[in-house]
């Protein structure tokens, strides 16, 4: 019987839920950010270099030191959605969503027909025990996954009310370094038109009562971010861990 809240629970319970970004396949990494702390992973397979069987071995692993892991998919495809379920994510978060009926299209990904398009494998995958919690499984299939959308361009700033008005959306991350890209300038976080861009998608999520979040960066401090509603928040990445330990650690040495 599971002991720890979900993530779906601890949003339903208003909390703020501090996540970090993994990359790169590494068992010990993955143990080490639950043994920390962090309330969730983010599993990047958009841009790290996750084989499927490193994303089972990295649930597998998480699960040990119940550590909830949110799996970034490579793009929309219905059937990288039905997998990463079936693996045993606990959310599925989605690159560059534009339009509401993209969001619409992920959502029914995440169920069976008819009300949705995905495939139907229960009795073999991890999601259900390897068929070993078959009956609750075919009560609620989606169970509490959540389904976070990235807006990360102008026309998904644009599009963004009807985006966070499609049921089955749980959740909203804002990407700020493509976003700033979109608008002209990448890392340019103090341009007007990048505080604006910000200041649509927090007003939609607050009409729709979806949750928002984002990394804190430069002019966006966490304390910032949750002033003005945030609750997900990535604080690093293990590239970035490394990087500045390495950078810092040498710069001390060289005096």
């Amino acid at each position: 019987m599971r002991s720890h809240p979900t993530l779906s629970e601890r949003l339903a319970s208003q909390a703020d839920l501090l996540g970090i970004l993994q990359a790169f396949p590494n068992s010990i990494f993955t143990e080490l950010a639950g043994l920390s702390g962090y309330d969730f992973l983010f599993l990047d397979c958009e841009h790290g270099t996750f084989a499927e069987a490193d994303v089972i071995h990295a649930l597998q692993v998480a699960a040990s030191v119940s550590l909830p892991v949110m799996v970034r998919v490579r793009g929309h495809d219905p059937m990288d959605i039905g997998r990463v379920m079936d693996f045993g994510a606990q959310g599925v978060i989605v690159p560059n969503v534009e339009t509401a009926a993209q969001a619409k299209a992920l959502a029914a990904a995440m169920i069976y027909p008819p009300a949705g398009t995905r495939g139907f494998a229960a009795p073999s995958h991890r999601a259900s025990a390897y068929g070993l919690d078959l009956p609750a499984h075919r009560d609620a299939p989606r169970a509490d996954v959540l389904l976070v959308v990235i807006i990360e361009s102008m026309r998904g700033v644009e599009n963004s009310d009807d985006i966070l008005a499609v049921d089955g959306v749980d959740a909203v991350f804002i990407g700020p370094s493509d976003l700033s890209a979109a608008l002209g300038g990448v890392g340019n976080f103090e341009a007007s038109a990048y505080t604006t861009a910000l200041q649509r998608v927090e007003h939609a999520a607050r009409i729709h009562g979806k949750t928002v979040g984002m990394p804190p960066h430069p002019g966006q401090t966490i304390d910032v971010l949750r002033a003005r509603g945030h609750r997900l928040f990535i604080l690093g990445s293990d590239t970035a861990l490394i990087r500045q330990s390495m950078s810092e650690q040498l710069a001390r040495a060289r005096g």
